[in-house]
């Protein structure tokens, strides 16, 4: 099997101690690839380094990313020499990072050219501020603008309690995961999760550290279409997309109870006081208590599957 420095011998790029790392996990996504890095290399602001981890394509993707290294050398390409799950792909890129500041792009979304100046100005004038988004543009699988998202949402409450319930609350699609990030404060977290829904916990998470910014102009150009999301596959798709060689059951299966512990574990794990560590456990709490029909649902499910046997 390869080792990681074998791999980074595809492409490593020249650019040395770029403020921003842009990392782009990416898996069969030829279609919209090279819309996605003209935006990225488009941006304004030119100080970043993009690193692209090939998670064992089988389409035209190496091709298209290693013309772009060739021709940029802000771009490193790395290729994985077998398929380990979009989350560790996703984490993956963040290991790779080398700025101070972080930002995930997707191989099918587009990026305003002036998303990252925008940005950094933000984080650079706001040390709390440890994510920095701004609105999201749906548009389908041509690129045809759709409606304005209005669900992100600008998180700077004084309470790490009070951020953490905002978000678990209120954060429906995880735009905010594309926006910019304290690299030193995405590390502090557990990263994504290897299960569907887990990125949601990791947003969680990071309120807990800092303050989301929403700004007010469009800085994301969303995909919406069957392929682009992971919430429109099967389980059987999920299983194979979140960690591939498992069985589905493994995988997807008492999801929402995964969730909820997931959601208790992280509200007492950061360095908070202890009384904003209880707080955020209880609203974890209250959180589980909503969701009880789902909850019930699955242990009934998988109590079925066992007396089936």
């Amino acid at each position: 099997m390869e080792t990681n420095e074998a791999r980074e011998q595809e492409s490593r790029g020249t650019t040395a101690a770029a403020r921003v790392t842009i990392g782009m996990p990416v898996f069969n996504s030829a279609p919209h690839l090279r819309a996605a890095l003209d935006s990225i290399l488009g941006q304004t602001y030119g100080d970043f380094e993009l690193v692209v981890s090939d998670n064992a394509s089988t389409d035209a993707t190496g091709d298209i990313v290693r013309d772009y290294a060739q021709r940029d050398a802000r771009v490193r390409y790395i290729r994985q020499s077998r398929n380990i799950g979009a989350p560790a792909n996703w984490n993956f890129v963040v290991g790779e990072a080398r700025g101070a500041y972080f930002k995930w792009a997707s191989g099918n979304d587009v990026v305003p050219r002036t998303m990252l100046a925008r940005c950094v100005e933000v984080m650079d004038r706001d040390p709390q501020v440890v994510l920095a988004y701004g609105r999201t543009q749906l548009i389908d699988d041509a690129g045809i603008a759709l409606q304005i998202y209005s669900g992100d949402i600008d998180v700077r409450e004084a309470r790490a309690s009070d951020r953490f319930a905002r978000v678990c609350n209120e954060l429906a699609m995880n735009n905010a995961q594309c926006g910019l990030i304290r690299l030193a404060t995405l590390r502090n977290t557990r990263l994504d999760r290897p299960y569907p829904a887990g990125d949601m916990v990791l947003m969680a998470e990071l309120a807990l550290l800092g303050h989301f910014a929403l700004l007010p102009e469009v800085l994301l150009q969303r995909r919406t279409a069957d392929r682009s999301s992971s919430s429109k596959l099967s389980a059987t798709e999920l299983s194979e997309f979140f960690d591939p060689g498992r069985r589905a059951r493994d995988t997807v299966g008492y999801l929402a109870w995964r969730k909820h512990f997931d959601y208790l574990r992280t509200s007492i794990s950061t360095r908070n006081p202890w009384s904003e560590r209880l707080a955020a456990f209880r609203h974890a709490l209250r959180h589980m208590a909503w969701a009880r029909p789902h909850l019930g649902a699955e242990l009934r499910r998988g109590l079925t599957g066992i007396f089936r046997r």
